[in-house]
């Protein structure tokens, strides 16, 4: 595949050679899930991408059945609140998106570091007006907590962008709902998020930032750019509200966008190097080209060779092409 001979390229100085690894269409340990592409109002199907998913031609596992291959997996049987909090990830937090949206393409990858209980989520939401709301969040801490608070962050974003609200003010309530949160059940808990909203018409993204990786924006005939910080972590300042920011991306048609949670730049080799983020913004550029879902299914396959399939922290992405 031309997308894994290009991410090759990009890491070669680093020792890695390319391989498949496993393709599922559930969340399990060890595995990651590939959103299909999205234009129009129909899927797409592109000959170019040549990942498929192993249950094509066998039922699709219930979610009782996924949990129970991931539990069987970890080193050591889930409490009752943390197979709770399973079932509810693999149900719906972790669910890869899948509704077709006018004018975009997009596919997301998950790889959860332990068992089938993560603190990374993935969402592409379509409003009625046609404009679409991108979110990618990493919430700090593991097990159950981690599945209420990543709850919080996936509906409350919808919640707060759905009543009409600028990306800051999204996150500035998104804040505000998770201090009062930790303060209510007596725990501390904190989150980066990155929000966007693609506006077609405008050709344009207005997006805020609260303390996550730098998201990668290529445009067609140009070298890459990072989407940098525009706010601080969500969950951490009482009074700091007035410090969230938004900024404008003007986006024309064949712009990519990839956001990842920070277990891509700080996936680590056998040796302990990181895979860092110029090394994703390098491997973004070589693959600018490929479809959405070739993308994170190359990205993938490079971070399984790095790290050796090792690793130490759940991974997240999202690729989304302006096509329109």
């Amino acid at each position: 595949m031309r997308a894994r001979r290009l991410i090759r390229e990009v890491t070669r100085s680093g020792g890695g050679r390319s391989r498949s690894s496993p393709r599922a269409s559930v969340c399990l340990p060890g595995q990651f899930v590939p959103a299909p592409l999205s234009v129009g109002a129909r899927p797409v199907s592109d000959p170019r991408s040549s990942f498929t998913s192993p249950f094509a031609t066998e039922p699709t596992p219930t979610p009782a059945e996924q949990l129970a291959l991931s539990e069987s997996e970890s080193r050591a049987p889930f409490s009752r609140a943390d197979r709770a909090a399973a079932q509810v990830l693999i149900e719906h937090l972790f669910a890869p998106p899948a509704h077709h949206i006018d004018g975009l393409e997009y596919a997301t990858a998950y790889r959860l570091a332990h068992g089938a209980i993560g603190g990374d989520i993935v969402d592409v939401y379509h409003f009625d007006n046609g404009d679409a709301a991108l979110s990618i969040a990493d919430i700090a801490g593991k097990g159950a907590q981690a599945a209420i608070h990543a709850a919080l962050v996936k509906y409350g974003l919808r919640c707060f962008a759905s009543e009409g609200l600028t990306p800051e003010r999204v996150l500035r309530s998104l804040d505000r709902a998770y201090l009062e949160n930790n303060a209510f059940e007596r725990t501390e808990s904190f989150a980066s998020v990155f929000f966007a909203i693609v506006d077609k018409s405008r050709q344009a993204i207005m997006y805020a930032s609260a303390g996550h990786e730098p998201v990668i924006l290529i445009e067609p005939h140009a070298p890459p750019r990072r989407l940098p910080p525009t706010a601080p972590l969500i969950g951490v300042f009482d009074d700091q509200h007035h410090l969230f920011k938004q900024r404008l991306a003007e986006v024309v048609p064949g712009t990519l966008l990839l956001a990842t949670t920070d277990g891509v730049t700080e996936a680590r080799s056998p040796h302990g190097d990181l895979f860092g983020m110029d090394r994703l913004v390098a491997a973004a550029e070589m693959l600018r080209d490929e479809p959405p879902s070739s993308i994170v299914a190359a990205l993938m396959d490079e971070l399984e060779d790095y790290t050796g399939g090792v690793f130490r922290d759940d991974v997240a992405m999202l690729a989304v092409r302006i096509v329109a």
